[in-house]
């Protein structure tokens, strides 16, 4: 073989966002003047070039040459041992073409966020939070959770295990928090309180990652509130009132008309009674004046009963019908798109659940708007499929419509598949439509 090459044996490392450059020796043991051009083969050759692209060596002399690699700063490129080769193309004597092997060490690097959502919650017998876990390194991240509170009035419902986050993923964690006590009434009181979300060690040769402290806040309001305690005070007012009126106006005239519409009955019937105790008397002196038989006793014939024909209620309305829909929106960097739904004619939404898709990992704004009002616009990078749930429905009348907008920022770069060139956001919302 007139051409002989070979790379460092030591594994070359490199931390990836940075440089590595590795020689590779060439040797001519030609007689003629041989011309090199060079492949890089393996994973490594879509970020690694060789300088100079071309070599010339005269007959039995050496040169070298370097392997620059570059390995992107990106979620998409693990830590660990890489093998790796580079193909040395004699021009003159393609022949005796060779490929030299080495190995390359990845570091590993981590970039790790997180984020309490909402800052301050409110309620008589706690709130639930979300802790968003986002990992932009290059190796999971097992993220454990743990609260306190300076008075420990709180009590906080953490997973059973630590939280394990891929490479550039984001996990969400809710986070139940209650007091220890109720406050029956008087005034709301605050709870100041912190989360810490503390990843565990990596893999050797990882950074250690810093615990990330999420401060938050619960207002415990009271079980009786003060606008309770005037709606119940004027409820007994009212109540009062209508005692006064009833007793003191309606009940005396209800009193009178109803004497006056029994009087002439009552008469009418006296007069009846009269004439019938004076029919009974004749009857009994025409017997005592010579008859032997016993008076008979009168017994009054029973009424006939009237028959009353069972009414039929209203029908039951019919059945709302449940319904989903899906509105997806796209946009370019810094550009911005919508997605429109119009509730039919006739019609009326009753909008229950929501949930809200970012699976490329984007960054930007998207905004759910109701007829025009904007209802929710939550950041894209703080979640990659977040979900809402509303005990009360939201009403979209008939005609209104419900609008997804997406403001694109930076376009997400998912683990797998071709690059995306727009941001993609969907919105899948569902509840019944009567």
């Amino acid at each position: 073989m007139t051409t002989s090459a070979h790379l460092d044996a030591a594994p070359a490392s490199v931390l990836p966002g940075e440089e590595a450059r590795i020689p590779l020796e060439l040797r001519n043991s030609g007689n003629v003047v041989e011309h090199y051009a060079f492949e890089v083969l393996g994973p490594a050759a879509r970020w690694s070039t060789v300088e100079p692209a071309t070599l010339s060596l005269y007959p039995d002399t050496a040169g070298q040459v370097e392997l620059v690699v570059t390995p992107p700063r990106d979620t998409t490129v693990p830590p660990g041992e890489l093998t790796y080769g580079v193909r040395v193309l004699p021009q003159e004597q393609p022949q005796h073409a060779t490929v030299p092997e080495g190995v390359l060490h990845i570091r590993p690097y981590a970039d790790f966020t997180a984020e309490l959502t909402p800052r301050m919650g409110q309620g008589r017998t706690g709130a639930a939070f979300q802790v968003a876990l986002d990992n932009r390194g290059n190796y999971p991240l097992a993220v454990a959770l743990s609260g306190k509170d300076a008075g420990e009035l709180l009590t906080f419902t953490f997973p059973a295990a630590a939280t394990v986050v891929e490479p550039g993923r984001a996990a969400f964690v809710k986070l139940p928090v209650k007091p220890k006590r109720l406050i029956w009434r008087g005034m709301a009181v605050p709870h100041v309180f912190q989360v810490t979300a503390a990843p565990a060690p990596g893999p050797d040769g990882a950074p250690d990652v810093p615990p990330a402290p999420l401060d938050g806040s619960l207002l415990q309001r009271p079980v009786i509130s003060a606008g309770l305690i005037r709606i119940l005070v004027a409820l007994l007012i009212l109540l009062a009132v209508l005692a006064g009126l009833w007793f003191g106006l309606l009940r005396p005239v209800v009193r009178s008309a109803a004497k006056e519409a029994v009087k002439g009955p009552v008469q009418t019937a006296a007069s009846k009674a009269a004439e019938a105790q004076k029919a009974a008397e004749d009857a009994k002196k025409a017997a005592s004046g010579g008859s032997d038989g016993k008076p008979g006793d009168d017994k009054p014939s029973p009424s006939p009963g009237v028959s009353v024909k069972p009414g039929e209620g209203p029908q039951p309305l019919p059945q709302a019908a449940l319904f989903s829909h899906r509105l997806t929106a796209s946009a370019s960097a810094n550009g911005t798109d919508s997605a429109t739904y119009k509730v039919p004619e006739d019609k009326v939404l009753r909008l229950t659940d929501l949930v809200l898709e970012n699976p490329q990992g984007d960054t930007g704004t998207v905004t759910l708007s109701v007829a025009g009002k904007p209802l929710l616009a939550p950041a894209l990078e703080n979640f990659r499929e977040q979900d809402f749930h509303w005990a009360s429905a939201i009403l979209v009348g008939a005609k209104q419509e419900i609008t997804v907008t997406v403001t694109c920022r930076t376009v997400g770069r998912p683990p797998s598949g071709p690059n995306p060139t727009k941001c993609a956001t969907a919105a899948l919302f569902s509840g019944t439509l009567e």
